[in-house]
């Protein structure tokens, strides 16, 4: 973990815990991050100890080891065959046996409920009565949990891009590729506009599909990631460009590069789709822990529902039904897939969170969230009832609080305001920013 110091010790008002997602972001480098951020609120920094606890196999707390081969063997996410989907199994196993190997019975532990714990440990140690806690993302699951497991610690607690840990597979593919594809809809139309974006005025959504049915016959060449495998393929599928659509639109601020994406792939070179597939290295035991953890934790939260090529079929219908633009490719299909032989047992099934808390969270999410819908933010906020207020973001990009929002955004301040006063805003808030 790394502390960063209230700045104004006189006026402290305790420790606010971070975590900016994942599962296997770095909470650690979050912190580092906050402590530059231009639009951070002055009185966050001195009336806090902000504190980036990485969980359990991540970064700085005893980092997952696993084979780097093994994860980097090439493998579809959406097989068509019975042999296609074996490797996937095979590749999977494989995986998740290396990290056994080289890391030890941690595997089995990386449970959120086994992270929310280490945070209370930590709250424990550090001598104060109560804690405020800002979760982004996956961090919204995190400290969901934390309030549930120990209401009676939570001074103040902002999850801003809501996951909602109750639900079940086919209805998480159904929301997530579906807010994926609308928000992918909303970039077509700045793209189309924009003076930004260098196929203004083309029809971008043409260009996608075309893009698709392209590499889906034919890979389409990235001739930058020659010589360079471990960090990118020299050929990109139809199947790379889903998944790396959905993260090029985390950021509003992003889309531009999008666009440049997209118009080079058009081109013949696809290498700015192709390298956001990342893999590990093997370099860096730090910086490869988030790529292990990330499915590590997911299989220990998610898993455990698809072991057939029939049933994973089923599920792809869902995503081709309801979102035919992406297809059902997101996060939550790369989990599935991902997770079908992995070694470690579900420990954290899906179920409603019970918060019986006195204090009232905030939650946030924006409207046209690639990643983390708005749906599952109404429908935690459904749980908690009167336990939380939904603020609601009018724009498009995961999360609000640190996403290059220009001029720090009004979701930003009033998460702020919560956090430092306990004001929440009305019932029912939308702001634009």
């Amino acid at each position: 973990m790394v502390r960063l110091a209230a700045t104004d010790p006189s006026r402290r008002i305790g420790p606010l815990f971070v975590n900016p997602g994942g599962p296997g972001s770095f909470a650690s480098n979050a912190v580092a991050i906050l402590s530059q951020a231009p639009h951070l609120d002055p009185e966050i920094r001195a009336r806090f100890d902000i504190i980036g606890l990485d969980p359990r196999g991540v970064g700085l707390s005893t980092p997952l080891r696993c084979d780097a081969a093994a994860y980097n063997t090439p493998v579809k996410f959406f097989p068509e065959t019975e042999e296609e989907f074996d490797a996937l199994v095979k590749r999977n196993r494989a995986i998740g046996e290396s990290c056994r190997a080289a890391t030890g019975r941690l595997i089995d532990f990386v449970d959120t409920v086994s992270a929310a714990r280490d945070h209370e440990a930590v709250r424990r140690a550090l001598g104060d009565d109560k804690a405020s806690f800002l979760g982004l993302s996956y961090g919204t699951e995190l400290f969901a949990t934390y309030a549930q497991l120990f209401p009676d610690r939570v001074r103040a607690m902002a999850l801003d891009g809501i996951l909602q840990h109750s639900q079940s597979v086919s209805s998480n593919l159904l929301t997530e590729s579906t807010t994926y594809e609308a928000t992918l809809k909303q970039f077509f139309a700045f793209c189309n506009t924009s003076n930004k974006c260098p196929l203004k005025r083309q029809d971008v959504q043409a260009v996608f599909t075309g893009l698709l049915a392209q590499a889906k016959k034919t890979p389409i060449p990235a001739p930058g990631c020659v010589g360079k495998p471990s960090l990118c393929r020299a050929q990109v599928s139809d199947e790379d460009i889903l998944f790396a659509m959905q993260s090029t639109l985390l950021s509003v601020h992003e889309w531009p590069n999008a666009g440049v994406a997209l118009a080079q792939a058009k081109a013949g070179n696809a290498t700015l789709l192709s390298q956001r597939r990342q893999f590990a290295t093997g370099a860096s035991v730090y910086a490869d822990s988030g790529v292990y953890s990330a499915t590590a934790v997911a299989c220990q939260d998610w898993a455990g529902y698809t072991s057939t090529l029939a049933e994973l079929k089923q599920l792809k219908r869902i995503g081709e039904l309801a979102s035919p633009l992406t297809q059902g490719a997101c996060q939550f299909w790369s989990i599935e897939a991902q997770c079908i032989g992995w070694p470690a047992k579900t420990t954290y099934p899906p179920a409603p969170i019970q918060y019986k808390g006195k204090t009232p969270l905030l939650l946030v999410n924006s409207l046209y969230d690639p990643s983390t819908s708005y749906t599952w933010a109404v429908g935690l906020k459904q749980e908690l009832g009167d336990r939380a207020v939904l603020l609601t973001r009018n724009g498009a990009g995961h999360t609000s609080y640190l996403p290059g929002i220009e001029n720090g955004g009004e979701a930003m301040r009033q998460m702020n305001a919560y956090l430092l006063e306990l004001t929440l805003p009305k019932a029912g808030t939308v702001v634009d920013s």
